[in-house]
């Protein structure tokens, strides 16, 4: 496996480093740090002076922060000239990446950081599973992972990359869907996923429990007030719940806000 980890050098963007860093402990993965950088310069002539400058800080700072870790999963580093967005998925598309871990603000309005902010864009966009980290977050608080459905459109293969990305971390598994109203199809439909990854997943420790709540969204964040030992997961699809948090003046408030780490896949 490999991961990727963008970087802005921030304490935020270390706190994600570490918890990647024991992750791939669990999965054998290497890791790939990325920074990026946007030149704006005045004169053409500038350009080449600019970016080396630019370059040779940003090689030292990633070399000494990988320096200071203990060796024990392997870790490299690329340079990339262009947006923070644009840079991962161009480097996820050319490097055959499995996963991206980046930090989280969690802070909203005028706070909200430039990491805060394109965590949010990647998390929508990716192509690849996304794991966005709070800064108060740590891997090893993590206790049980929570799986939230919206009984639209999920597929065996989202479920099957579930475990694969989670099970080294021999965690119970709590399987969560909010129910806005009575609804006899998706009633029937959460009970068949509970039979199938029971019966799929046998080594898997899975409970399975339905909410009530007026919207989704309350409902969910509800749900996990209080709940930080966790690991949210949530299923992006088209013309889903999740994504349409994303189109609308809510916009990315489970990346801004969660104060939990969120696993988002496709």
């Amino acid at each position: 496996m490999k991961i990727l980890v963008p970087t802005d050098l921030s304490e935020n963007a270390a706190n994600a480093f570490s918890f990647a860093r024991s992750y791939a402990q669990q999965q054998d993965a290497s890791i790939t740090l990325m920074y990026s950088y946007y030149a704006v310069y005045d004169f053409a002539a500038q350009a080449a002076e600019i970016i080396q400058a630019i370059e040779s800080d940003a090689k030292a700072a990633l070399k000494k922060v990988i320096s200071e870790t203990d060796g024990s999963v392997e870790v490299d580093y690329k340079i990339i000239q262009g947006t923070v967005s644009t840079a991962i998925f161009a480097t996820v598309a050319n490097g055959d990446y499995d996963l991206i871990i980046m930090g989280t603000q969690g802070a909203s309005g005028i706070k909200k950081s430039l990491i805060g902010s394109n965590t949010a864009t990647v998390v929508k966009e990716s192509e690849v599973p996304v794991i966005a980290v709070p800064f108060n977050a740590n891997f090893e608080s993590v206790k049980k992972i929570r799986v939230a459905l919206e009984l639209e459109n999920e597929n065996e293969a989202m479920f099957r990359k579930l475990i694969e990305l989670t099970e080294t971390w021999n965690l119970p598994y709590e399987v969560v869907h909010v129910e806005t109203g009575a609804d006899f199809d998706k009633d029937i439909s959460f009970k068949g996923i509970a039979a199938h990854l029971t019966e799929t997943f046998p080594d898997c420790d899975f409970t399975f429990e339905k909410l009530m709540g007026k919207d989704s969204d309350q409902g969910l964040n509800d749900y996990l007030q209080g709940k930080t030992e966790s690991l949210l997961v949530m299923f992006s699809k088209e013309k889903s719940f999740f994504n349409s948090l994303f189109s609308t003046s809510h916009s990315v408030e489970m990346a801004y806000h969660t104060h939990i780490p969120l696993l988002v896949i496709k």
